[in-house]
C-alpha cells in the first residue's frame, strides 16, 4: 500500500512574528532658538509682522557677519527672493523693503 504525502506536509510554517527586531522610533530632539544680535532679530520680527516671509540666517564666519535671506514658502519647498551676503548692520537689511522682491512679492 502507498501513503500519498500532500506537498504542503514538507513546507515551512508561515512565521505569524517577525525574525526582525523591531524598528526604534528616534527622539526627536529640540533645538535651541539661536541668539542672533539685535539687527537681525529686529528685522526677523518685523519681516514675520508685516508679511508670510521665512527668514534664514546662516552664520559663516566667525565675526559679526550673518547671511540673511528671505524665503517664501512654495508648497512643501521655499524659494529665496531675497538676499544679502555678510550682513554686519542694520542699514544692509533695510534694502529689502525698497527691493523689487518685496515689491513684487508682497
Amino acid at each position: 500500500m502507498r501513503v500519498r504525502f500532500s506537498p504542503a506536509a514538507f513546507m515551512p510554517k508561515p512565521r505569524k512574528t517577525s525574525t526582525q527586531p523591531k524598528r526604534k522610533i528616534k527622539k526627536f530632539v529640540e533645538k535651541p532658538k539661536p541668539i542672533y544680535p539685535e539687527f537681525i532679530q529686529s528685522f526677523i520680527n518685523k519681516v514675520q509682522e508685516n508679511s508670510k516671509f521665512l527668514v534664514k540666517v546662516d552664520q559663516y564666519a566667525e565675526g559679526n557677519s550673518y547671511h540673511v535671506a528671505v524665503n517664501i514658502k512654495n508648497g512643501t519647498r521655499q524659494r529665496t527672493i531675497w538676499m544679502v551676503g555678510f550682513a554686519t548692520s542694520n542699514i544692509e537689511l533695510n534694502v529689502f523693503w525698497d527691493s523689487e522682491a518685496y515689491k513684487i512679492h508682497k
